[in-house]
């Protein structure tokens, strides 16, 4: 079983990079809107970026983490 340190599937270079990208180009998305995310969003999305979970289990994490904060 995958620890919270370990990922669940081993990223390129390119592949990390490219999810480096996309987390930062959607938090400078936010910001343009005047919104941010709470520390607790920003790990759900650094996890993904980090191959620690996949994006079927990020977007479970946010909608989970958003239905609890509602």
């Amino acid at each position: 079983m995958a620890s919270a340190t370990q990922p669940v599937c081993v990223l390129t270079p390119e592949e990390a990079a490219q999810r480096r990208r996309a987390v930062q180009s959607a938090l400078g998305s936010l910001r343009i809107e005047g919104m941010e995310l709470e520390p607790d969003e920003r790990e759900i999305l650094e996890r993904h970026a980090r191959g620690e979970i996949d994006l079927a289990a990020m977007h479970a994490e946010m909608d989970a983490y958003i239905e609890a904060h509602l």
